[in-house]
């Protein structure tokens, strides 16, 4: 039996949580689907309204970019909004890395993720994906050192709430819930 420690659950690259759209070419027409997360190896999507038939898919993802939240007032963090962020589209082809071969096209319409590797990304590409990736984590640990240093100040459950939000939270969750979620997501950066 695998332990936690074993290298065979652990991750080539670190990934991070992505509420995006992702657009794929296949054949003439072009296809969205969300994107549930990103790492530099690749992501996983989800609503996709076709399965393509190809194996290397032209990409476009739309990545907003995070600033480092720790360090930012409750102010500063109260005007943000996920949705003003710079946001960078990048480019670059894909493998599906799910296999579909003995399935009809009807039971593959009840796949609802499908995890895809990038083919041969460019360095730009790599470094815009770790650099999200990165400050994702980063401000992760900061909103779990928020709950440990949590006391009965409102500013300070203000301020865990407002980056819990930034991070796509539900900010009304019950703060013994959120935690759990917010470490459990953080666990799973790494581990399958």
């Amino acid at each position: 039996m695998a332990t936690k420690n074993d290298p065979r659950l652990q991750r080539k690259y670190l990934r991070a949580p992505l509420k995006s759209v992702c657009l794929y070419v296949d054949g003439e027409h072009v296809f969205k689907a969300r994107v549930l997360n990103i790492s530099e190896g690749g992501i996983l999507l989800s609503d996709l309204p076709h399965i393509p038939e190809i194996n290397s898919l032209p990409f476009a993802i739309d990545l907003p970019q995070f600033p480092r939240l720790q360090g930012m007032t409750l102010d500063q963090l109260k005007v943000l909004n996920v949705d003003e962020f710079p946001r960078t589209i990048l480019k670059t082809k894909g493998r599906m890395v799910r296999s579909f071969e003995n399935q009809s096209a009807v039971d593959r319409v009840f796949i609802n993720f499908i995890g895809c590797e990038f083919y041969n990304p460019s360095t730009e590409f790599k470094m815009a994906v770790f650099h999200y990736v990165e400050t994702f984590a980063r401000n992760t640990v900061y909103l779990l050192s928020l709950f440990e240093s949590l006391g009965n100040r409102t500013e300070q459950l203000e301020m865990l709430r407002a980056v819990a939000h930034l991070l796509g939270y539900d900010r009304r969750m019950k703060i013994p819930l959120l935690r759990a979620k917010v470490l459990h997501d953080y666990q799973s950066l790494e581990s399958l």
